[in-house]
């Protein structure tokens, strides 16, 4: 893809040309666009299809940086008609469970099935690192803390200093120390976050949203920014 992947956007290594900063809303738009993808795999396809590795990596960029979701090796279709009986939060693949260390769901480790509901959780594992520009295997992330503990107890009161820097700096063009959460722009991430935590409850899986909720709940927080910005 001509601008490559989201990873190479989001963390940019040492010494490399750094590309342009994404900016609030054009993460709001690759997550809208890859929220779209999964909708379509898991709800509109007949068969749902898993695709059991979502990472920044395997989201690319076209020339007018729309997100697209590539690498399917692990992709699996959901066959077993007693899981897809029980509703599409329910599906799983009665194929072993295989992804990425920091984006794989913490219930594979007691399961070897994969599920739309693992797929959810690799989403907000990404959303959460577009948000706060951390990976989930950073240094920060030891001694049982991970990405979506640290984000939840920050939430919400100190959600706004532990964004990404770039986006930091960006909303402090709109947010002023007085305004609070009264803020549009402080709501809009908000609404993020928080979406993004509902994708990654970690101990009753099917409490999870799944992706046509989140794509539709994306689409709104975006249509609410891109008002507000004009």
């Amino acid at each position: 893809m001509p601008n490559g992947n989201l990873e190479t956007w989001l963390h940019q290594k040492h010494g490399s040309v750094a590309p342009n900063i994404l900016g609030l809303a054009q993460r709001m738009s690759i997550g809208v666009d890859i929220a779209d993808a999964l909708a379509y795999l898991h709800h509109d396809c007949g068969i749902p299809i898993l695709h059991c590795d979502l990472k920044p990596t395997n989201i690319l960029l076209d020339d007018d940086m729309n997100g697209h979701l590539g690498d399917f090796g692990l992709a699996s279709l959901v066959v077993d008609s007693r899981s897809i009986a029980v509703g599409h939060s329910g599906c799983s693949s009665s194929l072993a469970v295989s992804g990425t260390i920091g984006y794989i769901a913490p219930e594979y480790a007691q399961t070897v099935h994969a599920s739309t509901c693992g797929d959810v959780y690799s989403f907000g594992i990404v959303l959460l690192e577009m948000i706060i520009g951390k990976r989930p295997t950073d240094p920060l992330f030891d001694g049982g803390l991970s990405i979506t503990s640290f984000v939840d107890r920050n939430f919400p009161d100190q959600v706004l200093h532990i964004i990404d820097p770039h986006l930091q700096e960006e909303c402090e063009g709109f947010i002023q120390a007085s305004a609070g959460t009264e803020n549009d722009v402080y709501r809009c991430v908000l609404s993020l976050v928080q979406v993004a935590l509902a994708c990654t409850r970690p101990v009753r899986p099917k409490e999870r949203m799944n992706m046509r909720e989140v794509a539709n709940k994306l689409h709104a927080i975006r249509k609410s920014y891109v008002a507000m910005i004009k």
